[in-house]
């Protein structure tokens, strides 16, 4: 297996977006690259791919133009025989055209059945749900983000299956995006499971792009036969630049057997209470404990308690979170935060008054929902009011918790809107924990984060419990969350079939 070294500088407006050094792309290979959220990965796969506009961007390739790249043969032609699944589905699929209509244009019509690749990524239970999927306009909210996914998805297999059937004489480049950052383990496996099953058919030059470190662990117990065929690496801030180290295996498998459950000291009080078949939306939502036959049950968090809260992707996780911290208005439900009765007539005012940042606060899963753009990283934290914040001391240490010494004095003063994904998503939880409320409702927290990063903020929910602090986690990395979470901590949300009267 071949492997290609590629430094990519990105540019706009003089700006420098990218200086990422050293990163391998394995020929006829399937390469991996992780890295925090904002640190260039999409736009280094766009480079590869040949897709930056040079009227936007100035682009340079090992030192040469970018029009020389991509006028090169193979480049050309990897592109013209390869896919690239954009990071925000929204960002390919044409609201002009249903979803079966862009199933059958362009290239994908060369495939036997484009459509089939696509069912592949649903369960045969749920092949009613897609087919009323098919016929529609893609809108912002419909289909879901999971179900964009698994179309944008599908469209790359139907690539895929095309250039194996025409048996094309060469072979294209295949960029994932975050292709499985909205679906759940379960529907990350399957995608997984297709792709490298078309791997091994026509051995096609992969790249992809992913916070999901989890992966790692599927592949090696699940995929072993194709790891001499796979590539692992990491893109990491080096000072001002950018650069691709390799990421060995092993070292996250031995973290995440190395990790021991977040157990509960008995007796503690019950901080939240959510009585199951609450309704929003116009749906109603059960829990379910996942030991034993995962009967229905309610929802309870106690003190020094870490809860996790599985489902499938759109069913309704962050809406219960909205729920809980009153942020989101249901037609219907019933719960306790530290004895205290709350339901739907409970008006927003009383949250505002006697638990937001008293007994409870939520980090985001997209941090542009808490965070002001036009605040700087210190005034973003001092605006807290915190005791433990108050001085420059109290700032830095606070900084010090999940960034690296030498970033803090040049980070103190940088607008929010100059911070990388990764950086916001850092803030946002620092946000949270400095509050040091007795319930924490954590959305989606190592989404955008690097594996350093994700280290340090597995340690601040250890310190938040030992604390006797309460954890709500809402995740799709389960690899993680299962390994640290006791079964008897974690809950299923699911929705609940309302049989329509005759």
């Amino acid at each position: 297996m071949n492997q290609r070294r590629y430094d990519i500088q990105v540019q706009v407006r003089g700006r420098v977006l990218v200086d990422a050094q050293g990163v391998a792309l394995a020929e006829e290979g399937i390469t991996f690259l992780f890295g925090e959220s904002g640190i260039g990965k999409s736009l280094v796969g766009k480079a590869l791919f040949g897709l930056l506009d040079e009227g936007e961007y100035r682009v340079r390739v090992n030192g040469g133009s970018y029009r020389s790249y991509g006028s090169r043969p193979e480049v050309a032609g990897t592109r013209r025989n390869g896919f690239f699944m954009f990071q925000e589905p929204s960002s390919h699929l044409n609201p002009l055209q249903t979803v079966d209509e862009q199933l059958r244009e362009g290239s994908l019509a060369e495939a036997h059945d484009p459509v089939a690749p696509v069912r592949e990524l649903w369960k045969a239970e749920d092949a009613e749900a897609l087919k009323g999927i098919l016929p529609i306009y893609p809108k912002p909210y419909r289909p879901s983000g999971g179900e964009k996914q698994r179309i944008l998805g599908g469209m790359a297999f139907a690539k895929m299956d095309a250039g194996a059937e025409q048996n094309l004489p060469g072979h294209g480049l295949f960029v994932f995006d975050e292709p499985t950052g909205s679906l759940d383990r379960e529907a990350r496996d399957r995608f997984l499971d297709r792709l490298f099953a078309r791997y091994r058919r026509r051995k096609e030059t992969i790249l992809v792009i992913t916070h999901d470190y989890g992966i790692i662990r599927y592949v090696q117990s699940s995929h072993r036969d194709l790891l001499s065929c796979m590539t692992f690496s990491e893109l990491r801030l080096v000072g001002e630049v950018v650069q691709a180290r390799a990421f060995e295996p092993q070292r996250f498998l031995q973290w995440l057997g190395n990790q021991q459950p977040y157990t509960l000291t008995s007796g503690k009080a019950a901080l939240l209470r959510v009585e199951s078949r609450l309704k929003v939306f116009g749906r109603v939502l059960r829990f379910a404990a996942e030991t034993g036959e995962r009967e229905e049950t309610d929802l309870v968090v106690h003190a020094g308690e870490v809860v996790y809260l599985k489902a499938a992707s759109g069913v309704g996780k962050t809406t219960v979170a909205k729920v809980v911290t009153g942020l989101q208005r249901a037609e219907h439900v019933r719960m306790e935060i530290n004895g205290e009765p709350l339901g739907e007539a409970t008006p927003r005012q009383r949250w505002q008054r006697d638990f937001w940042g008293k007994q409870m606060t939520m980090a985001f899963q997209q941090a542009d929902e808490a965070l002001n753009p036009r605040a700087s990283v210190e005034e973003t934290l001092r605006l807290l009011e915190a005791p433990a914040l108050r001085d420059d001391e109290g700032v830095a240490g606070a900084l010090g918790t999940l960034f690296d010494p030498e970033e803090i004095p040049r980070l103190r003063k940088r607008k929010v809107w100059q911070l990388s994904g990764g950086q916001k998503q850092r803030l946002n939880l620092l946000r949270a924990f400095a509050l040091s409320t007795p319930l924490i409702i954590l959305d989606e927290p190592l989404s955008a984060l690097d594996f350093e990063s994700i280290d340090r903020v597995l340690a601040l929910v250890r310190e938040a419990q030992r604390r006797s602090q309460a954890i709500l986690l809402i995740s799709h990395n389960e690899d993680i969350f299962d390994a640290i979470v006791p079964t008897e901590s974690v809950y299923r949300l699911s929705q609940v079939v309302v049989p329509v009267d005759k």
